[in-house]
């Protein structure tokens, strides 16, 4: 269950800031077409660093991996909740794709690990769960927490619900 919640809040992560563009261009006196770039940098780096993360922690327990991977990914969800300017907000965003790209890696591999072999296709199942929630409920609850507290705050609020696994 606790990586489902975490495919749930890494896809979300990942899409969130489509819905919050606009916000994110006023508070930053930019373009939201201009704030777009910043989902292009993401997807370049998750698809840039996987590999080579992956080959770098390869040695690491898988368990260990997984702990300092949220680390990272809270830290980073804190730098672009209070990111003062786009480029603190894509070093933030940066670090978040490195969790992500890192996740993605041995996440499915652990889960198969941690399930008897006949509870390994729920499991698997499980994991999707979490992604395809994201995508219909995820994104548009950031949207709503955007509009309601700001868009820096969708930030700050899923680095303490992803804290709470």
């Amino acid at each position: 269950m606790a990586l489902t919640f975490s495919a749930f809040i890494f896809n979300t992560t990942e899409f969130v800031p489509v819905g919050l563009l606009t916000d994110i261009g006023h508070s930053l006196d930019m373009r939201p077409t201009d704030v777009g770039a910043m989902m292009t940098i993401y997807a370049w780096t998750v698809a840039a660093a996987s590999l080579p993360l992956t080959l770098f922690v390869r040695e690491v327990e898988r368990r260990t991996l997984l702990m300092r991977v949220f680390i990272v990914f809270i830290i980073s969800h804190v730098v672009a909740g209070i990111a003062p300017s786009f480029e603190i907000l894509v070093v933030g965003r940066v670090g978040i794709a490195f969790a992500h790209a890192v996740f993605w890696s041995i996440s499915i591999p652990l889960v198969v690990r941690l399930v008897p072999p006949e509870g390994e296709r729920r499991a698997l199942a499980m994991m999707s769960i979490g992604t395809s929630i994201a995508m219909v409920a995820g994104v548009p609850i950031g949207r709503a927490i955007g509009n309601a507290l700001g868009w820096r705050a969708t930030f700050q609020i899923i680095a303490p619900a992803h804290a709470m696994i």
